[in-house]
């Protein structure tokens, strides 16, 4: 296990030899690092708390997976930005969120999370879960699955974590990663094995089928009403571009006649704030 310990303990008359004292030494090391890496996710927990209170009327999706999938590399590519990328475990321990594109509306946001592994030490079981909570805040998950690991036991390890923290009912896009690394009969076998699955690599492949998958599921759940808005309320229209898409406007004599598109609980959110000056009617 540790190749640093390739030498004997001490014989008869030595009371400890270079490998024990080595095992001692990493025991304090990994000690210290436990202890460090609940600090840091201590933090992190007292940071999501805020940020679940702006994601509240966002779409929210969140990347999960086995570790070093790929799921950092993928998020970049999703949103254009630099994530931390490092062939390391826990490499990426906070959840890393940002914008999948600036002008969408509503906001769809992307979170990154800590890669699961098997068999994870229960003294970072419970910690970890706090870590998570933005999958359980999520309305979409993209599991990330390495094509060039051993895919079917890092599902089932995926699996049992999110069933584990009560998660195992969000829905679920597969995006099979690396594929730039198999042959192409290996691909196709991929393929007809996972029909609704999407396939990706590092070579980009994938990245716009993604986003085409995220948005065709939030458009399924969105609903579209026609609202009027007094000119006497148009302070209420920053709020009303926040929360929804507007497909229509039509400024008239007496006052805004607006299509909107979005989440129902978005919808409602804005029938809580502008109720006095909207009258509303499906379309």
């Amino acid at each position: 296990l540790w190749k640093h310990l390739d030498r004997e303990r001490g014989g008869i008359g030595v009371s400890r030899g270079g490998g024990e004292k080595q095992i001692e030494k990493d025991r304090q090391n990994l000690r210290r690092r436990i202890f460090r890496l609940k600090g840091e996710i201590k933090r992190i927990e007292r940071e999501r708390q805020t940020q679940k209170k702006r994601r509240m009327h966002c779409l929210n999706v969140t990347l999960v997976g086995y570790t070093n999938a790929g799921k950092s590399t993928i998020m970049n590519r999703l949103t254009n930005s630099h994530v931390l990328v490092e062939n390391k475990l826990f490499a990426t321990l906070d959840s890393t969120t940002r914008l999948m594109e600036e002008d969408s509306r509503p906001k769809i946001l992307l979170a990154d999370t800590v890669g699961f592994i098997k068999n994870l030490p229960h003294e970072l079981i419970a910690a970890f879960r706090s870590t998570l909570g933005t999958i359980q805040d999520a309305d979409l998950l993209l599991h990330i699955i390495d094509t060039t690991s051993d895919y079917e036991d890092h599902i089932e390890t995926t699996q049992e974590v999110l069933e584990q923290m009560g998660a195992d009912c969000i829905p679920v896009i597969e995006v099979f990663n690396k594929i730039d690394r198999l042959s192409d009969q290996e691909v196709q076998i991929f393929r007809k094995l996972n029909p609704h699955a999407v396939f990706a690599s590092a070579l980009n492949d994938g990245v716009e089928e993604i986003r085409a998958k995220i948005g065709g599921f939030f458009e399924k759940r969105m609903e579209t009403v026609t609202i009027h808005l007094d000119y006497s309320h148009s302070r209420n229209l920053s709020e009303i571009y926040h929360y929804s898409r507007v497909d229509r406007i039509d400024y008239q004599e007496e006052g805004i006649l607006m299509t909107l598109t979005s989440l129902p609980g978005n919808l409602n959110h804005l029938r809580q704030h502008i109720r006095p000056s909207v009258q509303e009617g499906m379309t």
